[in-house]
């Protein structure tokens, strides 16, 4: 067998993967971009989510694209992917004196919509009084980290 005949299943999965890389890439201006996990009603469950804003570093709206993927450990036939996308604004609020960057989400089946952006660039649920929620309900259970702008994944769900 010739070289090439032996490489040609190598090129291919290069050639694959250059065009599905091309494919999963952003089309714009990325906003920001967040991932995390948030826990399921059963012992070994959770949801990874990913979201991406799109627009420009300086924008107050545009649209996002949200990846939920639930695992449970329990009972596989319930694990799902859903991928949504919907628009986005961001609002700031003033609550005593400081502040708050506040970003609602508009779109379907969305189990959090409304979220405070933190100074270190996470997303938190947001309170009904436009404050991030630092209890155990939204900083442990919700919030989303941000990707580095320089991360392989930024900008791509």
């Amino acid at each position: 067998m010739t070289p090439l005949i032996r490489s040609l299943p190598r090129l291919g999965l290069l050639f694959l993967a250059l065009t599905a890389g091309g494919c999963t890439s952003p089309t714009g201006p990325v906003f920001g971009d967040w991932f995390g996990f948030n826990p399921l009603p059963t012992p070994q469950g959770n949801v990874a989510i990913e979201l991406v804003l799109d627009g420009s570093p300086t924008a107050t709206s545009g649209r996002y694209r949200l990846h939920r993927q639930s695992y449970w450990a329990e009972d596989m036939m319930f694990n799902r992917s859903d991928t949504l996308d919907g628009t986005w604004t961001q609002k700031d609020y003033t609550v005593d004196g400081k502040i708050w960057k506040n970003v609602f989400l508009h779109g379907p089946e969305l189990h959090t919509s409304h979220y405070v952006l933190l100074p270190n660039g996470f997303l938190t649920p947001a309170l009904d009084n436009n404050t991030p929620d630092m209890g155990e309900g939204g900083w442990i259970c919700c919030r989303l980290a941000p990707r580095a702008r320089n991360s392989f994944g930024y900008g791509r769900v």
